[in-house]
């Protein structure tokens, strides 16, 4: 038996009800787009939230959205607040950070300049580069760093992202950021992969290709962004300026943590320009999305040709990467789309290939289930093929649960646990919360909270797995096996609070395998910082203090295990652990600033 699949949830709505006669079938549609908020997975008899509902259950603040239908803007939508003191409404002209949304529309600047003939794409950027160049080693003398290796994520560059600075912060240069020197807060930007071997996200190689472009043609990366891109798009309400230039403040948004705080200063400023610079509204970025669908579609975009635009939609190295794009192939049809988080602003834009539909979501508040909540209703009310995967519950008899129940091990530093709950099962993951898997046929199970199929399997011993499969394809990701009683994954002990177990578990990991991701340094420091997104600073500090462990001599390990002591209120170990930082780096001049900061309150280490 087959998962069951039920027609799109728009053919039944159409089965149940149709615009009236004068009514304007966008505001129909519009209804439906803001009540139809749902999981990543329906259920056939699911119910549904409105955005509102949504908003106050995430916290956040304000929203806007712009939907794309047939390569134009369908319609433009607002909701909530711009801060939550003033209570000023949302409008169209209410600008956000885009975050990370700047890297696609600052890959279409540096394709406009290859076309010109200012830049070459597949050329090592050492030799464009004047005034720094990336530091050569091992890793670079067969493969070379390129501009599409590095708008692609596979160039082998270090440093995930940035947390930006505080209005009245020193801001550094991009050559200081990527030195890694004062007043940078971020490290060196360095090549720890071979270059073209592997897909690994890095802002850092964003800020490479800016430096690029500026030893190349001179000038700033806000005016090149708005002579190549802003400004032949119509972008009028945009801009990479750094801090937001004073006239355009009056109508930016105000950003809000996880924990539902204001952000200091309002938001940060964010000098690397390139991969998180970008203020803008959902109306210009739509603007964006269209152009790049004409010009793959019908050579008819204002900025890029068909051919060069297919970069930006066609796989590099990984098949959900292009360049400068995210991408997903959902049965044969194929999305491009981009995420964003900065502090206090969160954005999604996605965009169909060949048929003009899209959408962007922008909310000034650090929560990104909403945007796939709120992409999911437009997805569902403009009938996007295959976007949004719909089931029906099927039978499976309640003595048959049983034996699927228990503790499954993911990878080397993961696991779940699947319980039963009556005629249910719930999967339990670490760090996350409960939910139900729900049979859909044949012993395969969906989440409504992921777009995988979990298909229990008995292996060739007897023993219960679970296969891990794409809900879309039913492509195979891994399986799991089930674990032992008294079996543990090291990441149990963070959450669990015993870090001298979790120091012990990691460093068994490292011994068995050093090159495992789970011990990897800037993957540890990544899931710290993740968890202090999440406002899960305890744990979080617990990850710091097994990076330091395992990685001693790391002064930036001991600077972010600093943050998290600052963060929980312990400044006598924040400044102990900063002054470590400090000692151990002398271009740390974030970790002796914060020191002195400290002492000058009269903390005192002895």
């Amino acid at each position: 038996m087959k998962p069951t699949k039920l027609l799109s949830v728009v053919a039944v709505l159409a089965a149940c009800q149709t615009p009236t006669r004068t009514e304007d079938p966008n505001e129909f549609l519009r209804r439906h787009v803001e009540t139809g908020l749902c999981n990543a997975v329906f259920i056939e008899g699911d119910s549904t939230w409105t955005i509102e509902e949504r908003m106050k259950h995430y916290g956040v603040p304000g929203m806007s959205i712009a939907i794309i239908d047939d390569f134009k803007i369908a319609w433009t939508r607002t909701y909530g607040v711009m801060d939550s003191a003033s209570m000023r409404p949302v409008t169209d002209s209410t600008l956000f950070q885009a975050a990370s949304i700047s890297k696609p529309v600052f890959t279409m600047a540096v394709l406009k300049l290859a076309e010109l003939g200012a830049l070459k794409l597949d050329e090592d950027v050492n030799a464009m580069l004047t005034s720094w160049k990336i530091p050569e080693n091992a890793y670079t003398a067969t493969e070379k760093v390129t501009l599409k290796r590095l708008l692609g994520h596979v160039a082998g560059t270090t440093v995930h992202g940035f947390p930006g600075y505080a209005p009245g912060d020193p801001l550094p240069t991009l050559v200081n950021i990527l030195n890694g020197e004062a007043p940078a807060n971020t490290p060196p930007i360095v090549v720890d992969q071979t270059p073209g071997s592997n897909w690994r996200y890095s802002g850092g190689g964003y800020c490479v290709a800016a430096q690029v472009i500026l030893d190349a043609k001179g000038g700033t990366i806000p005016g090149h962004m708005r002579d190549l891109v802003l400004g032949p798009l119509g972008m009028s309400r945009s801009t990479y300026e750094q801090p937001i230039p004073a006239a355009m403040a009056h109508n930016a948004a105000s950003g809000y943590l996880p924990d539902r705080s204001l952000v200091k200063g309002n938001w940060h400023v964010y000098p690397e320009y390139s991969p998180d610079g970008l203020w803008t509204t959902p109306t210009d970025l739509a603007r964006f999305v269209i152009d790049l669908q004409r010009s793959v579609t019908s050579d008819s975009g204002k900025v890029l040709s068909r051919a060069t635009a297919a970069q930006m939609v066609e796989p590099l190295l990984a098949p959900y990467g292009a360049v400068g794009m995210g991408l997903e192939d959902k049965n044969g049809e194929r999305y491009f789309d981009h995420g964003g988080w900065n502090e206090g602003f969160c954005s999604w834009v996605v965009g169909h290939v060949k048929n003009g539909k899209g959408a962007v979501v922008m909310v000034n508040g650090n929560n990104m289930d909403i945007l796939g909540e709120v992409g999911r209703s437009i997805a569902r009310a403009y009938d996007w093929p295959e976007f949004v995967p719909h089931y029906k519950e099927q039978p499976l008899d309640a003595s048959l649960l049983d034996a699927l129940t228990g503790r499954y091990r993911v990878g080397s530093d993961d696991m779940v646990t699947i319980t039963r709950n009556g005629n249910k099962l719930i999967r339990q993951p670490l760090n996350e919360e409960a939910n139900e898997i729900v049979h859909v046929g044949d012993h395969v199970f969906v989440s409504r909270l992921d777009q995988r199929f979990r298909k229990f399997v008995k292996d060739s011993t007897g023993e219960m797995t679970v296969q891990v499969m794409d809900a879309i394809d039913a492509k195979e990701f891994f399986t799991l096996r089930r674990m032992k009683d008294d079996e543990h994954v090291p990441f149990e002990h963070v959450l669990n609070g015993d870090r001298e177990a979790a120091v012990k578990a990691y460093a068994a990991l490292k011994a068995a395998d050093p090159a495992d991701e789970a011990v990897n340094e800037e993957a540890l420091n990544n899931l710290g910082y993740g968890l202090m997104n999440e406002a899960k600073v305890q744990p979080a500090q617990h990850i710091f203090y097994v990076n330091m462990q395992l990685y001693p001599k790391s002064a930036n390990v001991h600077d972010s295990y600093a943050e998290a002591c600052l963060k929980l209120g312990d400044k006598k170990q924040a400044l102990e652990y900063y002054k470590r930082a400090a000692a151990m780096d002398a271009k740390n001049t974030n970790a002796a600033r914060v020191a002195a900061e400290l002492e000058k309150e009269g903390v005192v280490v002895r």
